[in-house]
């Protein structure tokens, strides 16, 4: 439900935009609202279920996700539709931060990796269908039946949750969440997601971009010292400078360089290739579909042979196929196309499942819900960053090939400046990607903790 309605939700903007006659700029607010809050609040929902019970956290959030996309179907502007989307994100993120949490705490050790593996499969076939399914949905229904859709499946997944779901019950003596903490924590990700997403549009020098740049580091300097004088910290510090550190890095690369991919390849296609809209969306699936293939495998090797030399070998993977798309030029070329995406992809499915399960291995079981969130917070920041990436380093190199600023549709783009720009950022990336490889080749095997082992003896 997750992945889908996120692809979905991108596909139908052009749609609302024309529908609401508003500007693109408004209009995006519909996936600005979802993925800000989902940013702001993980880490809380997951603290929450560790103290109020992770099946009763995540069964309220799908529900509160299914009465909002049911609101957001029926909303009467673009205002209601935003505001829906604020409270289908609140629901999200309680569901977001618990889902693999609530995965480790059923499967035993040995069967983790195939947990999580499985789990990976999931995610990697709503992204792989989101774009098509919301297509043929659009083309043939109103825009409002791409969040409808969610009501049947939402409460299919409630049922199951109550049957199959055990139930795990609140600590009475567990320590509640500081409100300062979590407020401090929210403001930094929501000004530094606004800065990221308003960068490339605005400018990176604008007064706003700036001001929100300045107000994430006062927010972060303000929850860094609520946390350290704190006896019961939201987010112990320890975790992320220490033995979560290597994991959570190699996540946000791993996010923001599979990102910038996906979005700038239906760019490249139109731009320069002149192809349709449908093409774009058959290319594009190709990187999910690669990821889809591989990660049931990673989760199943990872059983046997441990997350280091898999997350080794994915990003060595993607490396190797952002130097093959850094190949691509004016001319079409399918096979360097196909085996560039195929690669990312491939590489992605490899690590993302085995990364997942040494972070989430690395605290105690009191802890999963934390781990769970921060997990969930650093892929949306991946997100932000690995987009707002992409488009610096192509607008800038443009710039420096056509003598001119990216203009959008007031003005034609020079192909051969476009595909020279998709050279120098897709190598940009490769030498990101071969850092990320050297990151996860050198950081240490992942202890799985029997539970109540302090994190310090790990």
């Amino acid at each position: 439900m997750a992945t889908l309605d996120a692809s979905v939700v991108s596909i139908a903007l052009p749609t609302l935009q024309r529908r609401f006659a508003a500007p693109f700029t408004t209009v995006e607010w519909v996936v600005l609202a979802y993925t800000v809050t989902i940013t702001g609040l993980l880490l809380s929902a997951g603290r929450l279920a560790d103290l109020r019970g992770r099946r009763n956290v995540y069964g309220i959030g799908l529900a509160l996700f299914t009465l909002a996309s049911m609101g957001c179907g029926l909303a009467p502007g673009l205002a209601g539709l935003i505001a829906a989307r604020v409270l289908q994100g609140v629901g999200a993120a309680l569901v977001t931060a618990n889902g693999a949490a609530l995965l480790v705490s059923a499967f035993p050790l040995e069967e983790r990796g195939r947990a999580l593996g499985a789990f990976g499969a999931m995610v990697g076939g709503g992204l792989a269908l989101g774009a098509p399914l919301g297509g043929i949905v659009i083309a043939h229904a109103s825009w409002r039946w791409i969040f409808f859709a969610n009501a049947p499946l939402g409460m299919l997944a409630l049922a199951l949750v109550r049957a199959r779901i055990p139930a795990d019950a609140p600590r009475p003596g567990a320590p509640r969440i500081d409100g300062a903490a979590a407020l401090a924590w929210c403001a930094a990700l929501v000004a530094l997601m606004l800065a990221l997403s308003r960068g490339p549009a605005l400018g990176w020098r604008h007064p706003l971009v700036l001001a929100l740049f300045v107000a994430a580091v006062l927010a972060l300097g303000a929850f860094v010292r609520i946390e350290r004088r704190s006896r019961e910290p939201m987010l112990p510090l320890g975790l992320v400078l220490g033995p979560l550190g290597a994991a959570v890095s190699l996540t946000l690369l791993s996010q923001a360089l599979t990102i910038a991919v996906g979005l700038h390849v239906p760019l490249y296609l139109e731009e320069v290739l002149h192809e349709n809209a449908q093409q774009s969306g058959f290319w594009n699936a190709l990187l999910p579909l690669s990821a889809l293939l591989f990660a049931p495998l990673s989760g199943r090797l990872a059983d046997r042979i441990g997350a280091r030399v898999l997350t080794t070998l994915g990003m060595a993977m993607t490396a190797a196929g952002l130097l093959v798309l850094a190949r691509l030029g004016v001319a079409p070329a399918a096979g360097t196309l196909f085996t560039g995406l195929a690669l990312v992809g491939a590489g992605q499915g490899l690590f993302t499942v085995p990364n997942a399960s040494a972070l989430l291995s690395l605290v105690p079981r009191e802890q999963l819900g934390i781990a769970s969130g921060l997990q969930g917070t650093t892929r949306n920041l991946g997100f932000s960053s690995g987009a707002a990436l992409m488009g610096a380093l192509v607008a800038s190199s443009y710039l420096r090939h056509a003598g001119r600023a990216l203009e959008g549709a007031r003005a034609p783009v020079d192909a051969a400046a476009f595909a020279a720009a998709t050279r120098e950022a897709y190598a940009v990336l490769a030498g990101i990607a071969g850092l990320a490889t050297l990151l996860a080749a050198l950081q240490r095997r992942s202890a799985h903790l029997p539970e109540g082992t302090p994190v310090q003896r790990s």
